[in-house]
């Protein structure tokens, strides 16, 4: 309805600027390519069926505006004719032109995010690889002189990497599905001291203060898929942050709110969008902090899987990232 409005009001103003411009100076030659580049603009910016509408009312308002007899439609010469179907054969050339266009673009853009993809991914995956790899190597071939300690920490090292390479695992899978519209979130009545209790017991840190506002002991979602969205927040704080992460719960008659603040870095130029773009990483290359970067675009599309919103919020010292989720009344309406 809005493409259609526009192409409407773009022909208008052809029409208007040709009339004005016409009864200056401007040659019927001049008029009927005024109008062309109408229809064009239609079909360039929307479809096809908007440029052949736009190069109809085009030629219909050169016949009825411009052609003798003056504010009548006539079709009775050969011109007349022509001019109709030089309009909507330049309307359908552009049309598909802008097609090819856009085509070739989203195949450059594919081949870009696949670029990416292979970039981030073998970098972040190929570190726990790695220690773990290295870890039991170590202990398969000094298993006999190794200190039971030494090999507790071995043993520990390799669970806690490859938990890390599950979570970037995860983390691809989901933006897949986000990037498919294939994420559907399975909603049940889930315990959100429950799901904090879990994510703290996941990172296993004194750098997590959590502080409860709410009202709602519980709330309708998808458990599994909301921890991972919060994961992800508190994770991406905890990077960027030497000191407490702050958690805060609250909530009001239609939204319950997860706030997570740290005392970081904060987003460079005050950027609150490119944070969520899939991967989006304050990494240079292969240097510095920062992860894979998709973990904050899997936070959001879980949060809108369930209606809700994740923004970012940029702090004289530090950020803060609001998670909102719908509550039940507002799920079901």
């Amino acid at each position: 309805m809005r493409a259609l409005a526009v192409t409407c009001t773009t022909m208008v103003f052809a029409v208007l600027i040709s009339w004005l411009l016409g009864s200056l100076f401007l040659p019927i030659g001049g008029t009927l390519l005024i109008l062309q580049l109408g229809s064009v603009t239609c079909a360039i910016l929307f479809s096809r069926i908007n440029g052949i509408l736009g190069a109809l009312l085009g030629a219909v308002s050169f016949n009825f505006f411009f052609t003798e007899p003056l504010y009548s439609i006539r079709m009775s010469n050969a011109d007349d004719v022509v001019n109709m179907a030089t309009f909507i054969i330049v309307a359908i050339l552009a049309s598909e032109l802008t097609a090819f266009y856009k085509k070739q673009q989203t195949a450059l853009r594919k081949a870009r995010l696949q670029a990416n993809v292979l970039r981030s991914v073998s970098h972040d995956l190929r570190t726990p690889l790695s220690s773990i790899i290295g870890s039991m190597e170590t202990l398969d071939s000094y298993y006999h002189s190794l200190s039971e300690e030494d090999k507790r920490e071995l043993i520990k090292g390799s669970i806690a990497e490859s938990k890390r390479l599950h979570t970037y695992v995860e983390n691809i899978l989901q933006a897949t599905k986000i990037q498919n519209d294939l994420l559907i979130a399975g909603r049940e009545k889930v315990s959100i001291r429950f799901i904090i209790d879990n994510l703290l017991a996941r990172f296993s840190t004194n750098r997590i203060s959590v502080t409860y506002k709410n009202s709602n002991e519980h709330f309708t979602a998808s458990g599994p898929l909301l921890e991972q969205a919060l994961f992800n927040i508190i994770d991406n704080a905890l990077k960027f942050s030497s000191q407490a992460v702050k958690v805060i719960v609250s909530n009001d008659a239609k939204n319950t709110y997860f706030s997570i603040e740290d005392s970081g870095i904060g987003l460079k130029n005050g950027d609150t969008e490119s944070p969520f773009l899939l991967f989006s990483s304050s990494r240079d290359g292969d240097v510095g902090r920062g992860g894979i970067g998709i973990g904050l675009n899997v936070a959001k599309g879980i949060a809108e899987a369930h209606k809700g919103t994740l923004i970012l919020q940029n702090l004289e010292q530090g950020c803060r990232a609001i998670l909102s989720i719908p509550n039940l009344s507002e799920q079901s309406s």
